[in-house]
């Protein structure tokens, strides 16, 4: 699956420590990709329960980190203009990226 991030995505990204960074790089690589190919965004396959990915509106929130930082990250699903699902961060940060 493709995907884009948004500035403000690149930008909170940057300013999180490098081994937050790294968290999420891992659970991204370990977990939410594999989950994405299975069609969990589908509802093909369930989402990791370690991710514990939830919709809230038309944006997924996955938990990347429960231990150390309470690492959050907000993205959506959707297509691109060929009608490809294309997944696009929006939001990372910890809890306080709902606010």
């Amino acid at each position: 699956m493709k995907y884009q991030t948004t500035a403000g995505f690149d930008l909170a990204l940057a300013k999180l420590p490098r081994d937050h960074r790294r968290l999420f790089t891992d659970a991204v690589r370990a977990h939410l990709i594999p989950a994405l190919a299975a069609g969990a965004h589908r509802g093909e396959a369930p989402w990791p329960r370690r991710l514990r990915v939830h919709k809230i509106g038309e944006v997924y929130s996955l938990t990347w980190s429960f231990t150390g930082p309470d690492g959050r990250a907000l993205f959506t699903i959707g297509p691109d203009p060929d009608g490809e699902p294309v997944l696009s961060w929006l939001a990372i940060g910890y809890h306080d990226i709902y606010q």
